[in-house]
């Protein structure tokens, strides 16, 4: 029984937007109006997954998952590959992998690669459909992101006039004058 993970093409496994969230980040556009606090704060929340999700696997995993891979593509394909020869492919593409999203590694992957490839695929080939599986998660990867940066970016801003505002009302607060002719305090504006 092959043992990779459930998760199917696309974002499927993966925590999914909201309707609003997923609209909000169809039409974002860095510098326009702000979203509200919700969805940045959903926006926050989801990133973490999105980013965990599109991280390569550990060597080892990887290590087993390409060998269970080659091994039912290598039942499926018209030029099945010997023993040696299809170790040897393992190392290669292992090496290959090394950079391909842990969320790429799917049942429906390799649905994909039995359908898709008559003969074995080199290692070009199979990284290529493994990272195709990839790009929409990618792109709300990289959507979410853009959304968390620029509300970063605006309360950073917001701090930062606040702070400016306290700074220019504490230089030009006013302040208490002795006057001597009165012997009283009046309070003055400094010029």
């Amino acid at each position: 029984m092959l043992s990779l993970n459930a998760q199917g093409h696309g974002t499927a496994g993966l925590p999914q937007p909201s309707p609003a969230l997923a609209g909000q980040l169809e039409a974002f556009r860095p510098g326009g109006f702000a979203p509200p606090a919700a969805l940045v704060g959903e926006a926050r929340a989801l990133l973490p997954a999105y980013t965990r999700a599109l991280s390569p696997l550990p060597v080892l995993e990887l290590t087993s998952r390409v060998e269970e891979f080659a091994e039912m593509l290598n039942a499926g394909v018209v030029n099945p590959l010997p023993g040696v020869a299809l170790q040897l492919r393992c190392v290669a593409l292992v090496t290959a992998c090394a950079t391909v999203p842990a969320l790429a590694w799917s049942e429906a992957t390799v649905r994909r690669a039995l359908v898709a490839f008559t003969f074995f695929p080199s290692a070009a080939q199979l990284v290529a459909l493994l990272e195709a599986q990839c790009g929409e998660a990618r792109a709300t990867q990289g959507r979410l992101r853009l959304m968390v940066a620029e509300a970063d970016r605006r309360m950073a801003r917001a701090q930062a006039q606040e702070l400016r505002w306290a700074q220019w009302e504490q230089h030009h607060a006013p302040q208490p004058v002795y006057n001597p002719v009165d012997n009283v305090d009046c309070m003055q504006n400094r010029t």
